[in-house]
């Protein structure tokens, strides 16, 4: 074999391949669940005459042009794709056509739910985002980001980080990170959360659903929230060119016990414990929601909260005397509060 030399351009540049090819490995896999599909149109809304989706134009029982739920899932899920395997993500797409989990045809929502998490189980994913759209029998607008009951600290810190990046981006009131027993957030086994980016009953959101360019925001909102997830700091310009939103960062933190009215209505028997309320403030001084708060309680237990849209935690603290430690969950900021918790009255 004839000696070769190789030049320092040449190894310079297999070098970069190989730390970038490096960088995709270390990325965590983000399953991307388009909810509803197929025969479940998900939530139905009634679009104005005229109105240009980009989608399939759909019409209901009455001819009137309507928005379904399952196109706009698939369609902001397709944009969130693109977005992050741009940047090197590996992905999986619980969907990619108009059909149930797994790209079948749509029999129920058992079997449907099923197909999505036994795909996420089975990669495995590190990170599970559901798209969805929201409806309400009565008026409400906005934008919540939903975990499962008791969720741990890095499921509450990604949908907290979710939630704030989708409320700059889409300009929508902020309904705060929620808990309920969802299936695909209940049945997955990595940091799950499902996304209700607007509501379809809601004249002012469904107009904004229904265009591409807000959309597009929704899918980068996500994308810059998983990116900064991830470790990888500022995810660069997102929202689609509109203007930057401040960044909020979580300053103060006060906490306070509750009155005894309080306490009670929150189910908790004053003799045995007490309500706290933590308040989380930005640099400004506006109550700041969708922080996720870590609280050490006078026994040594640990509990995770997440602020509401008011800054506003609550905590059910034993009454026992010690000292109770609230603290934010975020890596690199370290703000807490401290308050001494008075003994069980006799």
């Amino acid at each position: 074999m004839p000696h070769v030399r190789i030049g320092r351009t040449l190894l310079a540049a297999v070098a970069i391949v190989v730390a970038t090819a490096s960088a995709a490995l270390a990325l965590p896999v983000v399953a991307i669940d388009p909810g509803h599909g197929g025969g479940d149109s998900g939530a139905v809304g009634i679009l104005p005459p005229g109105a240009v989706t980009g989608l399939e134009p759909r019409v209901n029982a009455q001819l009137q042009p309507v928005l379904f739920e399952k196109d706009v899932n698939l369609d902001v899920a397709n944009r969130l794709n693109a977005w992050l395997m741009a940047r090197g993500f590996p992905t999986l797409m619980t969907r990619t056509t108009d059909n149930a989990g797994g790209d079948v045809p749509y029999t129920d929502v058992g079997t449907d739910l099923r197909a999505r998490t036994d795909l996420a189980n089975a990669r495995p994913a590190e990170i599970f985002v559901s798209i969805h759209q929201n409806s309400a029998r009565t008026p409400a607008s906005g934008t919540e980001t939903y975990v499962k009951i008791g969720a741990p600290e890095p499921t509450q810190a990604l949908a907290a980080a979710i939630q704030r990046s989708l409320v700059a981006c889409l300009g929508l009131p902020d309904r705060g990170v929620r808990e309920r027993s969802f299936f695909v957030v209940r049945e997955t086994t990595m940091p799950a959360v499902l996304v209700e980016g607007g509501f379809l009953s809601s004249g002012t959101d469904v107009a904004l659903l229904a265009q591409p360019d807000f959309r597009q925001k929704m899918a980068e909102a996500i994308g810059g929230a998983v990116w900064s997830y991830a470790g990888l700091g500022d995810p660069g310009p997102i929202c689609s060119g509109a203007a930057a939103a401040p960044v909020l960062v979580p300053k103060a933190v006060t906490i306070a016990r509750a009155g005894k009215a309080l306490t009670t209505r929150a189910g908790i028997n004053p003799r045995k414990g007490d309500l706290w309320i933590a308040t989380v403030r930005d640099q400004s001084g506006n109550p700041m929601s969708s922080v996720p708060l870590r609280a050490r309680l006078p026994n040594g237990k640990g509990v995770a909260v997440t602020s509401r849209p008011d800054g506003k935690a609550l905590i059910a603290v034993p009454r026992r005397k010690g000292k109770l430690v609230v603290a934010v969950a975020m890596p690199g900021i370290a703000v807490s509060a401290t308050a001494q918790v008075p003994a069980r009255p006799r």
